[in-house]
């Protein structure tokens, strides 16, 4: 049975900020290119350093220690880095850089902060060039850092002073309600993150506090609260739809299976405990929650997880190392529509985003570039 949903259009870029507990850092090199619509390249290339870059880090990120900060100045020239103390003073300081038409833009943060940093970029900008995106590695799932082999701040940012070659990746993103992100998730992963932050608050002062944070924190708050909270709860039903071109369902190693699913017709129709999507490979802690994200260009991977809270329990060392146990499913898509029949909790890069019933998810018009290892 064929349910068609109605294409809800996104005419405006919200813009998020996860400011407060992180470090932001970001590094923008000036080789924004107008690639075609969800043009992919998964392949590295690599960019020459040059003296026309910033660094803005968050004063307040509990990671920016003053011992951090000083080592940075002894790096970066003082006229090129920047430490914020508010969401309105980082404003002041991207549109500075998008005046002065800096090409490199180093944050240093999680996820959340970095994905923060490239919506206000992107924002602010105009018709202008995007900056490119170098992430310091100054968060803790580190998701894209991994990713892009990111080291020690410090070091980085010697060796881009050094002339050091520098990986980059054109990265496609996924948007939704105007905000631009690497992965996202509907449901259990979701509800993980939330209860970690619970945990985090209450452990705060607590003396096995310090069991409770990092990987170890997500560990405790997934099988101990997220799991025995799902298993007291109905089900939930979900329905994607496809909005935009031929969506592919695709197997364990990412071959596609089956038909084209056109226009308007239906992905996926059943139980499932979480419905999430990316253009890269992992989650934090590299954990490679999508293996086949950047295998077909012009795609993102969407991956729903049909499976009980013990299933998950039980494979979720599996899926860490990239393999899709039974009850996972895998398709390529550029445009989806994600209905549940309750409203479930929402992430977006890592960071808790309240719960949602409808997403629309779309692969950004244009991509980013993020700068990495030397």
């Amino acid at each position: 049975m064929r349910k068609t949903f109605r294409t809800h259009s996104v005419t405006t870029r919200q813009r998020i900020y996860i400011w407060g507990s992180r470090t932001l850092g970001m590094e923008c090199a000036d080789a924004y290119t107008q690639f075609p619509r969800g043009f992919m390249l998964p392949a590295p290339t690599y960019t020459l350093p040059d003296d026309n870059y910033a660094v803005v880090l968050n004063a307040n990120a509990g990671r920016v220690t003053g011992r951090l900060a000083r080592s940075v100045e002894q790096v970066v020239p003082r006229d090129r880095l920047f430490f914020t103390e508010s969401t309105e003073h980082a404003d002041e300081v991207f549109q500075q850089c998008i005046r002065r038409e800096i090409g490199t833009v180093f944050a240093g943060g999680g996820d959340g902060t970095i994905i923060g940093a490239i919506n206000a970029l992107n924002s602010l900008r105009g018709e202008q060039r995007m900056p490119n995106v170098g992430v310091l590695r100054l968060g803790t799932g580190n998701a894209l850092a991994h990713w892009l082999g990111s080291g020690r701040p410090v070091q980085d940012l010697q060796r881009w002073n050094d002339g050091q070659v520098h990986r980059a990746v054109s990265m496609s993103l996924v948007e939704a309600e105007g905000t631009l992100f690497p992965f996202a998730g509907l449901g259990m992963d979701a509800a993980v993150l939330n209860d970690y932050n619970q945990i985090k608050k209450i452990a705060h002062e607590r003396w096995w506090g310090r069991f409770a944070k990092g990987l170890t924190g997500y560990l405790i708050a997934g099988y101990l609260k997220t799991v025995p909270n799902y298993l007291r709860r109905p089900s939930q039903r979900v329905t994607v739809t496809n909005l935009g071109r031929p969506a592919f369902r695709v197997d364990a190693q990412g071959r596609e299976i089956g038909h084209p699913i056109p226009t308007g017709g239906v992905i996926y129709s059943g139980p499932a405990s979480a419905v999430c999507c990316a253009t890269m490979p992992f989650y934090g802690y590299k954990m490679q929650m999508f293996p086949h994200a950047t295998k077909r260009a012009g795609r993102f991977q969407l991956r729903l997880v049909d499976m009980s809270p013990l299933q998950v329990a039980w494979n979720i060392s599996k899926v860490w190392r990239g393999q899709t146990p039974p009850g996972i499913h895998d398709f390529y898509v550029d445009r989806t529509h994600v209905s549940f029949e309750d409203a479930m909790p929402y992430q977006l890069g890592g960071e808790a985003m309240g719960y949602r019933k409808d997403v629309t998810f779309s692969l950004a018009e244009y991509p980013v570039t993020l700068v990495g290892q030397a």
